[in-house]
């Protein structure tokens, strides 16, 4: 009895809820990555398949669904084992290592 409950009050909840209320709950746990400076930002995938960032108080897609750079969005990219993050508000992030644990 308790399962159908919380079956109809998540349909419920769904009903009402934006497509960016949606996109918030619907993605890949956030990864948080530490950076020189003390910065840090913050990573993941939505289901629908971007990959966003939040950083400097701003959430921004690095990519769209297809996979394809967003024109004038935020870079992630590989610099030897560290990864650099620009494009965002107080960056560039450099040297920025998954927090242990993610």
């Amino acid at each position: 009895m308790h399962v159908s409950r919380l079956v109809i009050c998540v349909m419920a909840l769904s009903a009402c809820s934006t497509g960016a209320d949606l996109r918030t709950r619907h993605g890949s746990p956030l990864y948080t990555f530490d950076c020189n400076d003390g910065k840090s930002f913050q990573q993941r995938q939505i289901i629908s398949g971007e990959v966003e960032v939040t950083a400097g108080g701003q959430t921004r897609d690095v990519t769209t669904s297809d996979g394809d750079l967003v024109p004038g969005g935020p870079r992630l990219e590989p610099v030897d084992e560290a990864t650099r993050l620009t494009g965002m508000p107080g960056g560039p992030y450099e040297a920025c290592f998954m927090r242990e644990g993610e």
